[in-house]
């Protein structure tokens, strides 16, 4: 059970604030929930190992897990994480190959695996109703998404310890829905050399539109407390974004500032890691919607020219295409379309050479 304490927020002139921020958010005073992560990690959770590991050098042995994992030797020159005595679990052992820099010797466990923090790929995602994740059919498609695990995909919520990720995974609520946080993992998997590990930090709000999760907002300590939490811990790999058809909630200065909005959300999370250049994955328009969220609607109309915006307004971003996804609804995608996105993100991730884990 995830453990919480209270702290009231101070209030200012001895009444009810009003913070106006920017993009057009007001929001109220309230108490702010901070969760205890103390417990999330383990004993050794995010330390150097103890007397007796510490890092291999010339012919030393690299092991990421003990019972059930094949042991990788480092080569001549190369350094590797030796740990002192065996490690539960089955995960699979990291080899460090040619040209590999030297491991920190921080590590992270993930179900009974002890994975250095180099090879343990952390996604920060995060945005509106389809984020949050709305997918349920095709039936044929559900087992990917809310059945099958696999040994090295991993989700984590601050308060309680990573774990095997199937969705929802970045929802509030334990409804059996899907968003692209277990589709974004497996594709990354898919690609990726087998000794690495990666994990979903998801958060998700229906309606939210982008100002509401910028600093002092109405989400962002809740989006933010997982990526602090585990910072130091994992190798940040990008922030995947679902925004925009949402900003027909805001006020026109949101339509117009969404691409300021977003340059600034993704600074502040950038910031918050302390990963200035990490890459931003960001929905292009939701085109295969219907009704009044068709392309040649007014709500379309209204934004589409603002998040075309940007690659050019935020550094190191890129938009994923919405084109020919399923659809769950007039605007939501199906599982086959989450997965279908996330494929593509890590592709353009590929392509760009943000994706250097092979």
């Amino acid at each position: 059970m995830k453990k919480r304490i209270t702290l009231s927020r101070q209030s200012a002139l001895g009444s009810t604030l009003l913070l106006a921020l920017a993009c057009g958010v007001v929001e109220h005073p309230h108490e702010v929930q901070r969760v205890d992560t103390s417990d999330d990690f383990g004993p050794s959770g995010g330390v150097p190992p103890a007397a007796g590991g510490g890092v291999g050098g010339v012919g030393g042995t690299s092991t990421i897990s003990g019972a059930g994992g094949n042991a990788g030797s480092s080569s001549a020159g190369l350094a590797g994480m030796g740990v002192g005595g065996a490690v539960g679990g089955s995960g699979q052992a990291g080899t460090a190959s040619a040209g590999s820099p030297p491991l920190s010797g921080v590590t992270i466990q993930l179900g009974g695996a002890t994975v250095p923090k180099e090879r343990a790929i952390a996604f920060i995602h995060l945005g509106h109703s389809n984020m949050a994740g709305y997918g349920v059919s095709p039936s044929s498609s559900a087992p990917y998404h809310f059945q099958d695990t696999n040994p090295r995909a991993f989700e984590y919520h601050a308060g309680t310890p990573p774990a095997l990720a199937l969705e929802p995974t970045a929802r509030t609520t334990t409804q059996r829905l899907a968003g692209p946080g277990v589709s974004l993992l497996k594709e990354a998997l898919a690609v990726a050399g087998s000794d690495y590990y990666f994990i979903s930090i998801g958060y998700g709000q229906n309606s939210a539109y982008c100002s509401q999760f910028l600093p002092g907002g109405l989400y962002y300590e809740d989006l933010i407390a997982a990526s602090k939490a585990i910072k130091g811990r994992v190798t940040f790999g990008g922030i995947f974004v679902y925004l925009g058809i949402t900003e027909r909630h805001g006020s026109a200065a949101d339509v117009n500032g969404f691409p300021d909005c977003v340059n600034r959300l993704v600074t502040a999370i950038r910031n918050d890691v302390g990963e200035p250049n990490l890459p931003l994955l960001m929905n292009d328009y939701e085109v295969e919607s219907s009704g009044e969220f068709a392309p040649s609607g007014a709500v379309a109309t209204a934004i589409r020219p603002q998040i075309a915006k940007i690659p050019t307004t935020v550094a190191s971003s890129a938009l994923v295409s919405c084109e020919g996804l399923g659809m769950q609804d007039d605007h939501h995608f199906n599982l086959d379309g989450q997965r279908t996105w996330a494929q593509r993100a890590i592709m353009t991730m590929q392509q760009k050479g943000w994706f250097p884990w092979k």
